[in-house]
């Protein structure tokens, strides 16, 4: 499968759970389900079957909300809020955002509701993009909705601010979706016309986490055949990109300082003579997840918790295949020990990415009691 994670938007042309089933095979991560379209009685029942064809397929999912009009009053939004709270969804993206004063009415409700998803900025309008630090400190990540972006900035402009957003996200290691018009023909073809293919693979050269599929899936004639398309194009320009030399990341706490040393071991020469296959973390709260997945690595990263809401939310970010680990065979806060190492990488086995006898970097911490203590990188075999 891709690194670049791959949000499928419900609609009419995939209720069914065979095809549902089929879209998680083929690669899809998140179900977005846009409220502006169909009522909370249509898209509440098709939330429950995505959560139950996902808890069949054994894959870590996750579920984005989609909310219109971000910008109204606190009224408007706690209807929203309550059906988040209700479904547990794991992402809000508000649209329309355009300062940190939009945001903020959405993180006091969710506050109330005891609300667990994380809150996405919908990057839509100049006026987002002239606050576009404030919004980017204030939300959990981005999505760039190009289709509107287009309409209210010159269209030549758009590549541009695509480009300088996703590096902004990555070097404070928040995730980022490229959305609107990327496999636009499909809805209605059964092959992609070569400017989209371009398109799809400037995103992954851009180094976003994400990239999201509209109408292509909701209503599309070919939603399987939209999603086998994309993970084969975000797979192949994974392996020819060049490292993410350019960014500027921020080392501002110790676990990031620690992941970027454990990928400049990935990086040297012994480690790719070893063929190291993939990063191994254990998280707590998903930061050294995030801190290592913001280096887009061109190599899995197995993240293990003991959260399933965490474990969820973790499928946004590039790269990252999350897993749960049991109290019961690894305790998740204490000393390690070789037998605890032992146990983390037969549970990350499960993901299906490493195999018995294969070369792992595993990243962990000593103490938890500290947010960002992440402490100790080794070079591991799976037994």
């Amino acid at each position: 499968m891709s690194l670049t994670k791959i949000i499928v938007t419900v609609g009419p042309a995939v209720e069914k759970e065979n095809i549902l089933s089929s879209l998680i095979k083929a690669g899809a991560s998140i179900f977005r389900f846009n409220l502006k379209h169909n009522t909370f009685s249509w898209h509440s029942p098709l939330i429950q079957k995505v959560k139950k064809i996902a808890k069949i397929s054994g894959q870590p999912i996750a579920t984005l909300l989609d909310i219109p009009e971000a910008n109204k009053k606190n009224f408007s939004n706690r209807k929203y809020i309550s059906l988040a709270t209700e479904q547990e969804a794991d992402f809000l993206a508000l649209s329309f955002v355009r300062r940190k004063k939009d945001i903020e009415p959405f993180k006091t409700q969710a506050k109330k509701f005891s609300l667990a998803a994380k809150i996405l900025a919908k990057i839509e309008t100049r006026q987002a993009l002239d606050n576009f630090e404030e919004i980017l400190d204030s939300a959990d990540g981005i999505m760039i909705a190009r289709g509107d972006l287009g309409l209210e900035i010159p269209f030549e402009e758009v590549p541009y601010y695509q480009k300088k957003i996703i590096k902004s996200c990555a070097e404070v290691g928040k995730p980022v979706i490229v959305a609107t018009q990327m496999l636009e023909s499909m809805i209605k073809n059964s092959f992609p016309t070569r400017a989209e293919v371009s398109d799809v693979a400037n995103a992954v050269l851009d180094y976003t986490d994400a990239v999201m599929l509209s109408g292509e899936t909701a209503t599309g004639k070919y939603p399987l055949k939209t999603v086998l398309v994309m993970e084969k194009v975000c797979r192949f320009w994974e392996k020819k990109r060049p490292p993410a030399n350019n960014f500027n990341f921020k080392l501002s706490h110790q676990t990031a300082a620690v992941c970027y040393s454990a990928y400049q071991l990935w990086m040297s020469p012994f480690c790719q003579k070893e063929n190291i296959k993939a990063f191994v973390v254990v998280t707590k709260n998903g930061m050294t997840a995030h801190m290592i997945s913001r280096l887009r690595p061109n190599l899995p990263i197995l993240a293990l918790t003991n959260d399933k809401k965490l474990r969820n939310r973790l499928c946004l970010l590039y790269g990252v295949t999350p897993l749960i680990l049991n109290n019961r065979e690894c305790d998740l806060y204490g000393k390690r020990n070789s037998a605890d190492i032992e146990k983390i990488l037969t549970c990350a086995k499960k993901g299906g990415r490493i195999k018995k006898g294969e070369k792992v970097i595993v990243l962990y911490a000593e103490d938890w009691g500290t947010l960002g203590r992440t402490s100790i990188v080794r070079v591991q075999e799976v037994p």
